[in-house]
């Protein structure tokens, strides 16, 4: 394992498959709605990790590297209280009804003291070789270090490996509400939201 990197513009395309798979569809449905007439869904994905005014981007996202070679992210940030209005980014044009209606359980589910994991997302060859566990305690060094209470992340109930992973490391369930169906979000039972003081 060579370690941990901050991620630059030039990785967007290495996180795009990995963030559309660890978000169920999630976040995809989001870059597709958010695509310029003619841009495909990885083109307006890159886009929008690359722009420096989104939380989700490449500026707060921390690379594995092993052997020379990515193997995984973190997308890390401080959470904000949360704006339940449509057109939260000044920058972005509303999302349509259904899918700002899909979002509604992950607006809801927010620690606003605490800093959040947005994703840790692995290449199947990575997995099951501590890497996750690794990750975790990378987020707790940084929630230490700035002076923060807590670290938080959002799961889907149905992903009971990663939830035994995140309470191996200490982390409980804080609340709960149950997956908004969409066409295009791929995951079903609830949205878990999870803490670990530090």
């Amino acid at each position: 394992m060579n370690g941990f990197r901050t991620a630059a513009n030039k990785d967007a395309g290495f996180l795009v498959p990995l963030v559309s798979e660890s978000s169920g569809g999630v976040w995809p449905a989001v870059w597709r709605a958010l695509a310029d007439a003619g841009e495909s869904v990885e083109q307006s994905a890159i886009r929008y990790l690359t722009n420096p005014s989104n939380k989700l981007s490449v500026k707060n996202t921390t690379l594995a590297e092993a052997n020379d070679s990515r193997v995984g992210a973190m997308i890390i940030y401080q959470e904000d209280p949360v704006s339940l209005n449509e057109n939260d980014d000044c920058d972005q044009p509303p999302l349509p009804r259904d899918l700002f209606d899909a979002l509604q359980p992950y607006r809801e589910l927010s620690d606003p003291n605490s800093l959040f994991i947005a994703e840790i997302c692995l290449l199947h060859k990575a997995r099951g070789q501590g890497l996750g566990s690794r990750f975790l305690d990378y987020a707790k060094k940084l929630t230490i270090e700035k002076k923060l209470p807590r670290v938080s992340l959002r799961v889907f109930s149905a992903n009971l490996g990663a939830v035994r992973l995140y309470e191996r490391n200490g982390f409980q369930i804080e609340d709960q509400r149950p997956v908004i169906a969409h066409p295009d979000i791929k995951i079903e039972e609830s949205v878990l939201l999870m803490s670990c003081s530090v």
